[in-house]
């Protein structure tokens, strides 16, 4: 027989279970990341690592606003959508949305609004009219960031365009004649080329209006999209979304 003061053996196991759930509750969630593409004037990188300039701020202002724990950085095109990819929890601005993304991630909300454009050094003549637009730039020399909607569109209408890490290297070689067209975005451009100076641009060709969302891996909870999601809309209430085209 068992002696009176020992402890049976579904008693020591239900205690086990407990100390595992209690533990398993204590461990700290993943903190949220909000992610942006290096855009000098827009989304520029502060000494700790963090997000400056008026992108910055808008993101830090999406913080308070949704009363959450989060971080922000800024990384270029490849690194962001891998690292939004991964099972951490994390968040970019200015997605542009299209059919193959519309599945893997949670979309929050709108950030922006603006045109997509042909850029050119200024004074280089109209590019002639062709259907669709972009056909013109077939056997020109092109640069458009990779990874990005506009480098599949100009894949699908057979425009060998380089393709490039940056919006700042993208910008130089424009300058610098190592191409004549940049395929991209205003918000990315325009920001860009009155930070960082040099030969002045023009946008030659308006392609399209285009929507930049705050877009979510599914790592997101619930809870956190619904309060960015609220967070947003504030901000667009209040003007504070106005500097990127919401009013």
């Amino acid at each position: 027989m068992p002696s009176p003061r020992s402890t049976p053996p579904w008693r020591c196991l239900l205690i086990a279970a407990l100390g595992l759930a209690i533990g398993t509750g204590l461990q700290a969630a993943p903190a949220l990341k909000l992610l942006a593409f290096p855009v000098p004037g827009l989304y520029d990188l502060a000494e700790d690592g963090s997000v400056a300039g008026p992108g910055g701020l808008l993101m830090n202002r999406l913080i308070a606003a949704s009363r959450l724990q989060a971080s922000t950085e800024v990384m270029p095109v490849p690194r962001a959508f891998s690292t939004l990819m991964s099972p951490p929890p994390s968040c970019i601005v200015g997605m542009v949305r299209t059919p193959e993304r519309e599945t893997t991630l949670q979309w929050v909300g709108l950030v922006s609004r603006a045109e997509l454009a042909v850029y050119a050094r200024r004074g280089e003549r109209p590019l002639p009219d062709t259907n669709p637009p972009l056909a013109a730039l077939r056997g020109r020399r092109v640069v458009v960031v990779r990874d990005t909607a506009m480098a599949a569109q100009l894949r699908e209408l057979g425009v060998e365009a380089q393709e490039v890490s940056s919006n700042v290297s993208a910008l130089r070689m424009l300058q610098v004649s190592r191409v004549d067209y940049w395929y991209t975005h205003q918000l990315l451009a325009e920001p860009a080329a009155r930070a960082t100076g040099g030969t002045p641009i023009q946008a030659l060709l308006s392609i399209a209006r285009i929507d930049g969302y705050l877009a979510c891996n599914p790592a997101v909870r619930a809870a956190d999209i619904d309060a960015m999601r609220q967070g947003l809309q504030q901000m667009r209430r209040n003007g504070a979304l106005a500097e990127f085209g919401l009013r």
